[in-house]
């Protein structure tokens, strides 16, 4: 077996399986210029930026430039490091990564402005940014159904069906006593109609 296969899900081994989708080249990719410096990008800056995920020989390098003040997070969208942000005010930790030693947000904070040149060579010390490494939560796209999603929708057709008895329980229990004191309330009237017609009635009869 090559490692390409053994990169694959178990599902995706079985033989005559046929994915519903595959993954497109991206534009980087099919013109070439994914190794294509910062310069050449278009990206200006005085600061040498490098993003890492992961580490060892698994690691991915990003390089790139910035200048002093910059916002981080749209430096790493600038070259193409993709960090994942959670709240977007710097609260939730989920884009938070190390650089040089001291730990930043990238949603929030930008190039620092308070960066030396070397006295000899005029240039930055450059920043090594390592960011978290996502993983993408592998489901199976083979099956439509299986045997746990049936017992679920028998389940949750179950308390449906067990609420709804429940709740016409209610209704019908409310009505009737709506229905009860509808009829006192007509019997309270009528007994009233009576007592008042009673005195004009004696009065006919003298």
């Amino acid at each position: 077996m090559s490692s390409t296969e053994q990169e694959k899900p178990v599902y995706a081994q079985r033989k005559g399986y046929v994915p519903k989708w595959k993954k497109k080249a991206t534009l980087a990719e099919v013109t070439g210029t994914k190794e294509v410096s910062a310069s050449e990008k278009g990206l200006v800056g005085s600061i040498p930026i490098t993003f890492q995920q992961g580490t060892g020989e698994a690691a991915t390098l990003i390089k790139t430039t910035a200048m002093p003040g910059q916002s981080l997070k749209l430096v790493a969208s600038q070259a193409g490091q993709y960090i994942k942000y959670g709240c977007g005010k710097g609260e939730c930790g989920t884009c938070e990564s190390l650089c040089n030693g001291k730990y930043l947000r990238p949603c929030v904070d930008a190039v620092p402005t308070d960066l030396t040149p070397d006295p000899n060579t005029g240039e930055y010390a450059p920043l090594v940014i390592q960011v978290k490494g996502t993983k993408a939560k592998v489901v199976s796209s083979g099956k439509f159904f299986s045997v746990k999603s049936f017992i679920l929708g028998f389940w949750n057709n179950l308390l449906g069906m067990v609420g709804f008895v429940r709740d016409r329980r209610k209704a019908r229990k409310n009505w009737q006593e709506r229905m009860s004191k509808e009829d006192e309330i007509k019997r309270l009237t009528e007994e009233k109609k009576r007592k008042r017609a009673e005195p004009f009635a004696a009065d006919k009869k003298t």
